[in-house]
């Protein structure tokens, strides 16, 4: 076998030395044929539990093996040749080191077990304010004689924060109040006008019609608005290109503006129109500085290690100004305070070469990851650059490949991710806090890493898979190109990994038949077969393939460990893959037809994962206790007369996440909910019971629930359909100090609420469907000594205090009919909706913190919601003539929109003095905007006022609006005539 230090030594050299990057390769090439060998060896140990044969495991596996030695049939002696090829390539390279010795120091990195403090802010930009505030100004400039569209390109090297300058933009407060409409579009490396429409349409959330072309619909979604695009990360870009996207955007209005990231200067040339772009250089060494020891010192003042500064210094230097490799490089420091370490990494050799465009602190970041990390983080190749991912997503692909070992692995993937956080490899998305992204430039660093192993098809560059690939992804666009790479990768090695991530769904036809019927036979030794669709595709397929008869061919996967056919038209998963005994996940998640699981499903004895949400099951298949593995189902449905039964979920003491229960009136026996032991389950958050609704049994559907009472570690509680006539005592018991979420909906039998009062971490509550419910009486607020006396909304309400639901911040009461009496004082409450409860009294406290309300019913909807710090918008169809009764919202709102109240007839605009937007469209009664003809009203900060299609308005009251910049009156046939003075 090859030494470590030699495969130390070699990480270390492959970034510098192609030769050794190529001796690596051979290596783990070897590698991967051992352990496609020993896993086959594994296999057949696991299949001789399950196919009867009378012969123990050890037995079976040593005829296995003495058929491969003793060279028994040509199949046997192809393999036998295999193994001897594979011993003799690890000898071959073992003579070939060359000058591979041991390295000093310690090689690679570990984790960052001893984290010091918070995570470091991410999100706290150096160096960029004058930027910042010069792009501002460019957003403002509206040439009297200039073009409708705008571009305003931002220059410099990637990895000196381009992007990061365009989302502080795009994020500013400023630009709400000058776009009507603004969209953030990824460019992949090759310009592609259909998608960047396709994409912007999604951003807009435009309707969409199959009997329209995207770029017409874009141009109907766009038209008369103001729109602020960004165009990020374009690397190429043609004028011909340029002027077909420029046509989708003929109809927007005047002052609209495109800002277009790059690094190359021919694309800025290509785009640009009135602006000439703007440059982003490198942050100072203060400034870099400051970003490295945010990373390094975990956000502790850096004065705790002030002896390290000097050379911190010096080494932040080398960064070259770029904020990329400054944030990368503090997480190589952090935690490190040993002197001569520091000094050690200052004088690596990477420092004084770079090569494939990848800056030397990234390759230094790489060499200091622990040795399991660095598979981890290369395997990352096989993500499209700008692609976002799940935390879970990466750790189940990388269980399935092997990089997490065979003990703990969950546990270990979690700790490895963080540690790819805390180095910042892997960012946290600024649109969505729950996925994360890679920058380009480490993206490139994982591709060059992982060299040939790792082949992703879409983007710029080669559709040729090398020979040695073994972990395959595509976002295939073409249909010709589609064909193309499947020929061609009928020539590469075993693959490990295939992984659908195209959102093209007018591919996925052909592409399923293709993969199914030619390819999958052909990928035996896969460990990963992601075939996954995005879910917004279902229903705009014309032709559905229904591919339950096509997957015969998966069971011959023996090696698979990872299956995702989200979303995938079928009524049944294949009996076959309760054979491939290596499966740790199968993810069914929008399977709408999915109607059936393998019987011998218990087979599958090292499934962790079974996601099958969204699917149409109406039974689990039987013996699930014996999948003990188990550690995420995300559904569990109860058959009438087969099928698991409940009680077979307390065998599975692993379960965390989330479950939801289904079809609880189908439970045999009360025992059953018993031994479902729920309340030894410590790991689920989230817990969902749901009964088809019919009010049957009251009394032994209240027994069921009670008997299901959970660990009070639950954070989030969904109980539908239930039929009892009170709650058990435990739900909303104080012990549930975590229940943060819950949602009674379709208790239809419910004659009082439970005790929710008592829950001091309830932060969001949904009461729906209760239709005998009256009154909120002092049940709700329980036993608690502050919850004793009900705390109700009335005139002189808000000078009484309490403590009931401190933390509530969401109460949404819905289809209550015959609940009557007012609503509690709710101290922490920012959202308030009410529909359609038309015997609820709904009063408002003089001071109201509310950020978003909402009534609706009866002709009766009032939506307030605070869209963005500081702006709070008022939008609906509600009843105006008693506005005066809210109070303090009415001084408190900047932005309102009205539409279809044919109730109102005159809009008291005195009432709103902060209005920053007013739009009025459709309303046919309305008369007027003032009560009194002879009013004048000061608004300090409207900036637009619109209205519509107000064919009665026929007085326009005398505005002071200094900042008013956009006047648009349309098809308003009666309006007699414009005050005289507009000031």
């Amino acid at each position: 076998m090859i030494p470590f230090f030699l495969l130390d030594d070699a990480e270390e050299k492959q970034l510098i030395k192609p030769d050794v990057k190529n001796w690596l390769g051979e290596v783990k090439d070897a590698v991967y044929e051992t352990e496609d060998v020993l896993d086959e060896i594994g296999y057949e140990a696991q299949r001789s539990k399950f196919e009867g044969y009378s012969q123990t495991s050890m037995d079976h596996v040593w005829n296995f093996l003495s058929s491969k030695l003793n060279l028994l049939s040509k199949k046997e002696k192809e393999t036998a040749e295999k193994l001897k090829k594979i011993f003799e390539k690890l000898e071959r390279a073992v003579r070939h080191k060359g000058d591979l010795r041991p390295i000093e120091g310690i090689a690679g990195g570990k984790p960052l077990t001893e984290k010091k403090g918070p995570l470091p802010d991410e999100f706290h930009v150096y160096g960029r304010d004058a930027d910042k505030e010069a792009v501002m100004e460019l957003l403002k400039l509206d040439r009297e004689n200039g073009p409708k569209v705008v571009a305003i390109p931002i220059v410099g090297l990637g990895g000196v924060g381009k992007t990061t300058l365009a989302q502080i933009v795009y994020n500013d407060r400023r630009v709400e109040q000058m776009f009507q409409l603004k969209a953030w579009v990824w460019v992949a490396e090759q310009f592609d006008v259909s998608r960047v429409i396709e994409d912007m349409l999604k951003e807009v959330n435009a309707k969409i019609f199959a009997n329209k072309e995207a770029d017409e619909l874009l141009k109907e979604a766009l038209k008369g608005k103001k729109v602020f695009l960004v165009l990020d990360n374009v690397c190429s870009i043609e004028y011909n290109e340029w002027h077909e996207l420029l046509l989708s955007l003929q109809d927007v209005e005047k002052g609209s503006k495109i800002i277009v990231t790059t690094h190359s200067e021919h694309v800025a040339k290509a785009i640009e129109t009135a602006i000439p772009p703007h440059p982003v250089d490198g942050i100072t060494d203060e400034e870099c500085w400051l970003l490295f020891a945010n990373h390094a010192f975990g956000g502790i003042n850096s004065t705790a290690e002030s002896h390290l500064e000097e050379l911190g210094r010096e080494i932040v230097s080398k960064c070259k100004g770029l904020p990329l490799a400054a944030r990368t490089l503090g997480g190589v420091f952090h935690s490190k305070t040993d002197y001569k370490e520091w000094e050690m990494i200052a004088k690596r050799r990477m420092w004084s070469l770079s090569n494939e465009n990848i800056p030397p602190a990234l390759k230094l970041s790489y060499y200091h990851l622990p040795s399991d990390e660095k598979r981890c983080s290369s395997y990352c190749a096989i993500i499209p650059k700008g692609s976002t991912f799940r935390k879970d997503q990466l750790i189940m692909l990388w269980m399935a490949e092997g990089f997490l070992g065979n003990e703990d692995m969950e546990y270990r993937g979690n700790e490895y991710f963080d540690d790819l956080v805390w180095r910042s490899l892997f960012q946290q998305s600024r649109d969505d806090p729950s996925s994360f992204i890679m920058h380009d430039l480490i993206n490139d660093l994982a591709q060059y890493v992982s060299g040939e192993f790792c082949f992703k098809v879409g983007e710029f560059g080669s559709s040729k898979a090398p020979k040695k690939t073994r972990h395959f992804s595509h976002q295939l666009k073409d249909y010709n190109h589609v064909l193309k790479i499947f020929e061609d990768i009928h020539e590469v090695p075993p693959l490990r990994t295939f992984v659908s991530m195209s959102d093209e769904s007018k591919f996925h036809i052909d592409l399923d038949e293709k993969v199914l019927h030619d390819l999958l036979p052909m990928l035996n030794r896969l460990r990963v077969l992601s075939l996954s669709r995005q879910y917004w595709e279902l229903y705009t397929l014309e032709k559905i393939v229904w591919i339950t008869p096509l997957l015969d061919s998966i069971g011959n996967l023996k090696h698979l460990r990872y299956l995702d056919l989200s979303a995938m038209n079928m009524t049944r998963l294949p009996e076959k893959v309760s054979a491939l005994y290596s499966l740790q996940t199968i993810i069914l998640r929008g399977c709408r037809h999915l109607m059936v699981l393998p019987t011998n499903m218990s087979n599958l004895i090292n499934l962790q994962h079974l996601i099958i949400e969204g699917t149409c099951l109406r039974e689990m298949p039987s013996q699930m206790r014996k999948l003990i593995m188990l550690q995420k189902l995300t559904d569990f449905f109860l058959g009438k007369q087969s099928g698991s039964n409940l009680k077979e979920l307390g065998k599975l003491v692993n379960l965390r996440g989330t479950l939801s229960i289904w079809d609880l009136q189908n439970t045999l026996s009360v025992q059953d909910a018993l031994e479902a032991d729920l309340k030894s389950k410590k790991h689920l958050e989230k817990l969902r019971f749901s009964w088809d609704g019919r009010t049957g049994d009251s009394q032994r559907g209240r027994v069921i629930l009670e008997k299901l009472e959970p660990h009070s570690n639950v954070k989030s509680l969904v109980i539908c359909g239930y039929g009892g006539r009170l709650f058990p005592d435990w739900v909303g018991d104080s012990a549930f100090s975590n229940l943060a979420t819950l949602t009674l909906n379709q208790c239809k039998n419910c004659t009082s609420l439970p005790p929710l009062g008592q829950l001091s971490s309830l932060k969001q509550l949904c009461v729906m469907s209760l239709d005998r419910i009256v009154a909120v009486g002092s049940e709700f607020y329980g036993r608690c000594p502050s919850m004793k006396k009900p705390l109700l909304l009335s005139k002189n309400s808000d000078e009484e205090g309490g403590g009931a639901f401190p933390l509530l911040k969401e109460l949404w009461i819905q289809d209550c009919p015959n609940l009557t009496n007012a609503l509690p004082i709710l101290p922490s409450l920012s959202t308030l909706g009410i529909e359609n409860c038309p015997l609820l009294v709904v009063s408002i406290p003089r001071n109201p913190i509310f950020t978003t309300m909402k009534l609706n019913g009866n002709s009766r909807y009032m939506f307030i919601k605070k869209s963005s710090p500081g702006l709070v918008s008022l939008k609906g169809d509600f009843l105006l003539k008693g506005m005066e009764q809210i109070g303090g919202i009415s001084t408190f709102l900047q932005a309102i929109e009205v539409e279809k109240c044919d109730s109102l007839k005159c809009l008291n605009l005195e009432l709103f003095p902060n209005l920053r937007s007013l739009e009025i469209k459709r309303c046919a009664n309305l008369e007027s905007l003032c009560a009194d003809e002879e009013c004048l009203v000061n608004f300090t900060s409207l900036a637009s006022l619109k209205i519509i299609q107000c064919p009665n308005l026929v007085y326009f009251p005398e505005l002071r609006a200094p900042e008013l910049r956009k006047l648009q009156l349309l098809e308003c046939i009666n309006l007699e005539s414009f005050p005289k003075h507009m000031h």
